[in-house]
């Protein structure tokens, strides 16, 4: 009489390990993606409450974006390429949507590479 196997095989256990071993060089290297934009997210709605941006030009904003994603260590995304300004009514007086639109790329391993596109809007009111 045979004995009925139970488990898994030598062979199993090392593509399951080999697996999910992928799936965490990929996490550890997209993460930092995700907050990084998280921060960038979180300047842009900090910037949209504070009082401090009534009243300013869109020029005036982006230099304080600027100097907020510095301040948090944001030096991936770019805020002259990454940042626009539209307007909400007919004129300025009426406010801004300030956009943050960027893509990250980066490497996961070998020739693998990963793009993350993420978009946030805000409203600063005047």
């Amino acid at each position: 009489m045979q004995k009925k196997q139970q488990g898994m095989t030598m062979v199993s256990w090392i593509v399951v390990i080999s697996f999910l071993g992928v799936v965490m060089v990929a996490a550890l290297n997209i993460i930092p993606s995700y907050l990084n934009f998280m921060s960038a997210k979180s300047v842009l709605n900090d910037l949209a409450a504070d009082s401090i941006t009534r009243g300013k030009s869109a020029v005036e904003i982006k230099k304080m974006i600027s100097a907020r994603f510095r301040t948090n260590n944001l030096r991936t995304i770019n805020p002259k390429s990454a940042i626009t300004f539209k307007n909400k009514g007919a004129s300025q007086e009426a406010g801004y949507f300030v956009v943050l639109s960027y893509e990250d790329r980066g490497k996961i391993m070998g020739n693998l590479y990963f793009v993350t596109v993420f978009d946030h809007e805000v409203e600063i009111t005047p």
